[in-house]
């Protein structure tokens, strides 16, 4: 991305395929012999543990996009488009030999490119499979219907912005950081820095090709949004690694929680790029906006901890601070005019928890724990449930349905409350 921000020429189709061809590399070239000695002599078992979690998704990902990518080529509308577009896919088939070889050469993983792919089952994440799970279901989608300007957006805002600028991007920085730092891997580090400098030349596509179809088409605008809402809480999931344990980056020198601050960093800029304000996602809404990337990546941390995002297999156990950020949340959402209709305030009550609640006053919400007094609304649940309907997890209705929600009130403020949060 550098090479393509430090030019005054204006980034173009014609000018990123000139790149493609300027900067062509191979992946079978790559000389291994040294990595497969460091690999043993400078990485300790924990390192090599942490560096296959981390491979491995790399590995199985580019498989993936070079797989799902042709309904993308053939909807384009363009032929510089689909020009560009299958050079990407000559890049991430290259991308999938490059991790393929380093598997099996030098972390001995399989025997051929079909067994090296199975053996990196063990090693993915829930939020890696349900985004990988997407981007089949989209491009399943596009390929049966390929003149569907709404279906594709949702396409580049999954496959360029969330796997290669929010996921990729940010995972073949630290992996760079550290084997430079560490002088390991010649063959790996020559290669990465390829993948990553192809990565940046697709992404700058992507954020093109998306800004011009949100430019000309609300519904394209629309659908990128929903997308993004949905695919945010599965992408908090991909990075965390077995146990939750933080010594997989820690081994390498870095912290789980500067790859997340660099992954929304990454995410807000390039959705920016494209023309639309990360407020308008209703998920990056419920952050303070206010608050560092690096904040907002430990508050993240300590949701994933105590089991309220990276892994919907996992019951929530909310406590402490897990309440304060989740009603951080519900300040950042609610509307501030319904809220201020209710004529008073709103409570939460735990069956299992202290309860907290929400006030209203000169224009300002303001979430406290304890009792409100004399509430306009209040909602019943166990802590667990509600941190999942907090979070998205579980659909508000279906658990009013299933009486694991209960509202107490008025009928004229039950009916304000499908309009209280945003």
């Amino acid at each position: 991305m550098q090479e393509l921000e430090k030019s005054t020429e204006p980034i173009s189709y014609q000018r990123l395929y000139r790149l493609w061809e300027q900067n062509n590399w191979s992946a079978t070239d790559i000389d291994f012999s040294v990595d497969e000695e460091h690999w043993h002599s400078k990485l300790s078992q924990e390192q090599r543990e942490a560096a296959l979690w981390n491979y491995a998704m790399f590995l199985v990902g580019e498989e993936a996009v070079a797989r799902t990518l042709t309904p993308i080529v053939d909807a384009a509308p363009t032929k510089a488009q689909q020009i560009f577009l299958t050079t990407q896919m000559v890049d991430e088939a290259r991308h999938h030999v490059f991790f393929d070889r380093f598997m099996r050469e030098v972390a001995k993983l399989g025997r051929d490119t079909e067994s090296t792919l199975e053996a990196m089952e063990p090693f993915l994440t829930w939020g890696f499979k349900q985004v990988f799970g997407e981007l089949d279901r989209l491009t399943d989608a596009l390929r049966k219907k390929p003149k569907d300007r709404a279906l594709l957006a949702q396409n580049i805002a999954l496959y360029h912005v969330i796997v290669e600028g929010t996921l990729a991007i940010p995972g073949q920085h630290f992996i760079q950081r550290y084997v430079e730092k560490m002088d390991i891997l010649p063959g790996f580090s020559a290669g990465i820095t390829n993948v990553s400098r192809d990565e940046a030349r697709h992404v700058a596509f992507g954020i093109k090709f998306l800004g011009e179809l949100v430019r000309d088409d609300e519904e394209c605008r629309a659908a990128a949004i929903e997308l993004w809402d949905r695919a945010m809480m599965w992408t908090v999931g991909v990075f965390v690694p077995p146990d939750r344990s933080p010594r997989y980056a820690e081994c390498f020198d870095f912290t789980l929680e500067e790859i997340f601050a660099f992954g929304l960093r990454s995410f807000d800029t390039k959705v920016r790029r494209i023309g639309i304000d990360p407020s308008e996602i209703p998920i990056m809404r419920r952050m303070d906006q206010d608050l560092s990337y690096d904040e907002r990546a430990r508050r993240a941390w300590v949701l994933i901890r105590d089991g309220v995002m990276g892994d919907d297999e996992r019951e929530p156990s909310p406590a402490g601070e897990s309440f304060e950020i989740l009603f951080d949340g519900m300040v950042e959402a609610i509307d501030l005019d319904v809220a201020r209709s209710l004529g008073g305030p709103i409570e939460w009550r735990f069956t299992d928890a202290e309860p907290w609640h929400i006030v209203v006053t000169n224009g300002h919400a303001e979430a406290k724990p304890g009792h409100a007094g004399d509430p306009a609304l209040t909602l019943e649940s166990d802590a667990s449930d509600w941190a999942k309907i907090a979070v998205g997890r579980v659909d508000p209705r279906w658990a009013l349905l299933k009486r694991r929600l209960k509202v107490h009130g008025s009928l004229a403020a039950k009916a304000k409350l499908p309009k209280l949060f945003t």
